[in-house]
């Protein structure tokens, strides 16, 4: 952040007076811990800007250096970490067809991927308390997770059972990552107030982006050298990268200290019991919850479907990663978007493109080219949904700025249920028995699937007119 010279702050602090306008403005938002004595150099430009952001009370400034900073170091933690888990249909197929694991079940190899995801997801809202509840352990925390993480892929280099890899790569991989991660959710609205969409929209398209790179290096690797050695490489690749990747994320301002008369912050089950008050986040939930339902078969399967229709070993991971890839445009378009559009339209938007794209693209999908289609549509629509959720938990969350987060975090947790439950579901739908038909609609025993995951877009589509009126109603009353 840029600093302004001595004199400016003398001058500023003259006419402030003992600069407790600035002091308290840090205190509600807890940003700080300097001294009521001290004047801070981005407290003296904010006052001369006389910019500041209303419902967070943080100093609004144009982003800079330090917070672009942050935000790719971010893009790039984001592709590491989301980027091994939306590229685990990869792995999936080839444990599936190599000793030794080839001989466990299908659902529990399928429980790698979907434990590791589903966890980072639903531990969000907790990693978010405790962080807020210790905000100076949040840095060491980082990177003890890191190395929790490049530890658990080593270490699960040499499995021979598949257990072994639930346990490594599944529970204790998405516990660190959720750890290394989260703390992102929380320092953007402190980086970003105008921009925060597009910044979102950015970070989060960063899980596209390693959806896309990975499959193709990973696919790669196995052919090349082996499951041992390509997870090897990701723990090496994922340690250094993410250690770069931590120099640059960092909150705001620092904890030094304990602040001057700080403002008593509301318990973590006081601050639930207030959202849960709040019917916006109950229809934005519910729309999270049936996107998620529909949206994680899709990256389950898509593999396995595109198998069925050619006999090209290359085409099922092109098609996984096109998947994955076309989220991260989404992801921007739809959070710039937001920044100055109301929100529901994109959540509606996205409903209705990805419920045709279930029923007409995926439903007729019996050769490659509307397979890709149907990659690039939903992929799109439905894999970018996620960068909505800066505008909507903004507005959630109103004057209490802590809340942001909270609100982040039960999106976190919906979403987490949604690639457990979705996936399983799903399963259930196929038809084994049709497995070698291709008919015009439907093929390959895929029709009940395909249904329920349009239905369940369909779904996202009409909660989003209920978060549209509710969102109107708020606005009209000033909340």
């Amino acid at each position: 952040m840029n600093q302004v010279p001595v004199e400016l702050v003398e001058i500023v602090h003259a006419k402030a007076g003992s600069s407790s306008t600035a002091i308290n403005r840090a205190d509600d938002s807890r940003l700080d811990d300097t001294p009521q004595s001290q004047t801070r150099p981005w407290d003296a430009q904010s006052s001369v800007t006389g910019a500041e952001d209303p419902q967070s009370g943080i100093a609004e400034l144009p982003p800079g250096y330090q917070a672009w900073r942050f935000c790719f170091s971010a893009l790039a933690l984001e592709i590491l970490i989301w980027g091994w888990n939306y590229s685990y249909g990869v792995f999936q197929d080839y444990y599936l067809k190599h000793e030794p694991f080839n001989q466990a079940p299908v659902t529990l190899i399928s429980a790698i991927g979907t434990s590791s995801t589903a966890i980072q997801y639903m531990e969000s809202i907790l990693i978010i308390a405790l962080c807020q509840r210790y905000p100076r352990l949040v840095k060491p925390a980082m990177w003890i997770a890191l190395a929790t993480c490049v530890l658990a892929m080593l270490i699960s280099s040499f499995a021979t059972q598949v257990w072994q890899l639930v346990l490594l790569q599944g529970i204790v991989f998405g516990l660190a990552g959720g750890v290394l991660y989260v703390p992102i959710i929380m320092w953007l609205s402190e980086w970003f107030v105008e921009r925060r969409g597009l910044a979102g929209g950015i970070i989060f398209g960063g899980s596209g982006i390693g959806g896309f790179v990975f499959p193709l290096l990973i696919g790669a690797c196995l052919n090349n050298v082996g499951y041992a050695w390509t997870i090897r490489i990701f723990a090496a690749v994922l340690g250094v990268g993410c250690s770069i990747c931590l120099i640059g994320i960092n909150a705001r301002v620092p904890v030094r200290g304990v602040v001057a008369a700080p403002r008593p912050q509301k318990s973590y089950v006081s601050a639930l019991r207030d959202l849960a008050k709040n019917p916006l986040i109950l229809w934005m939930g519910a729309a999270n919850a049936v996107q998620a339902l529909g949206y994680f078969p899709v990256s389950v399967f898509l593999l396995n479907y595109t198998s069925t229709v050619t006999s090209s070993p290359v085409s099922p991971t092109v098609a996984l990663a096109c998947f994955n890839a076309a989220s991260v445009v989404c992801y921007v378009i739809f959070g710039r978007i937001c920044d100055s559009y109301p929100y529901p339209a994109v959540m509606l938007f996205s409903g209705i493109g990805s419920a045709l794209g279930a029923f007409l693209l995926w439903g007729f999908a019996t050769n490659v080219g509307l397979v890709f289609a149907f990659a690039i549509v939903f992929g799109g629509l439905s894999g970018g949904f996620s960068g909505v959720w800066p505008a909507t938990a903004t507005q959630i969350a109103g004057s209490n700025h802590e809340y942001i987060s909270y609100a982040f975090g039960t999106f976190g947790l919906v979403k987490g249920l949604g690639a457990i439950v979705g996936p399983i579901i799903a399963a259930g739908l196929r038809d084994e028995s049709k497995a070698a038909s291709s008919s015009l609609y439907g093929a390959f025993g895929f029709r009940s699937m395909e249904m329920f995951v349009g239905s369940m877009a369909s779904a996202t589509a009409a909660f989003s007119v209920g978060v549209a009126i509710v969102s109107k109603s708020q606005r009209k009353k000033g909340n």
